[in-house]
């Protein structure tokens, strides 16, 4: 079946945030003398819903509301904003789809404000059809919002490839019936990627170069 539609993961996948994430996770953990996590450590961790994360690094929360962790962690988050930017071939990979004739979305755990406000900064906004984010900063799970896409598109969910970089993107797709490409330089690693059985690449100019091998 002919592919129509690019639905895109943002954080990891075209923003290159990783590192701020995890600094941001860092700040939370040595403030409750629960040590810290490296890069490598951190790709292994992350899961979706986040809270499991919390639970499993030793956060008590009845002693504190998880809603609390949340918006502190988007503070430490944001205060890592310097060394947030776009994957460098993220803007090259977008404009190859679009020219493809290939619409394109995104669907992500991000709280919606902050995630409108990081695609106009990076001056993205024309490239997407939709941009779905959650109404809270808690990292939930995306999968109805990608459900919710796939009622806006009105098409075969197997003419939608989803994009991402971590196990949750696999999912979502997988619950969805999207295909399903992860890269490997974001949030998860690449170890963690290839159990999935779906493609993994390096990058999203490897991507866009063998993406249809697969499909």
């Amino acid at each position: 079946m002919r592919l129509k539609h690019i639905v895109w993961d943002w954080n990891g996948t075209l923003l290159n945030d990783a590192e701020a994430s995890c600094n941001a996770a860092n700040e939370l953990f040595k403030k409750r003398n629960l040590g810290s996590v490296s890069i490598d450590m951190y790709k292994d961790k992350i899961v979706y819903p986040v809270i499991n994360v919390y639970i499993e690094a030793g956060f008590d929360f009845s002693n504190e509301s998880y809603q609390d962790v949340c918006d502190e962690y988007i503070a430490n988050y944001l205060n890592n904003s310097h060394i947030i930017s776009l994957h460098k071939d993220a803007l090259a990979v977008l404009k190859q789809f679009k020219n493809k004739g290939l619409k394109q979305h995104i669907v992500s755990a991000s709280d919606r404000e902050i995630l409108t406000q990081q695609i106009q900064d990076h001056g993205l906004r024309s490239y997407f059809v939709n941009i779905l984010g959650q109404d809270n900063n808690r990292g939930d799970s995306k999968t109805l919002l990608a459900e919710k896409l796939v009622s806006l598109v009105k098409c075969e969910p197997s003419e939608m490839l989803f994009i991402g970089d971590t196990i949750h993107d696999f999912e979502v797709a997988k619950e969805t019936g999207m295909r399903c490409c992860l890269v490997s330089n974001g949030h998860c690693s690449e170890e963690r990627l290839k159990a999935t059985g779906v493609p993994v690449f390096r990058n999203l100019t490897e991507l866009f170069e063998n993406y249809k091998d697969f499909f």
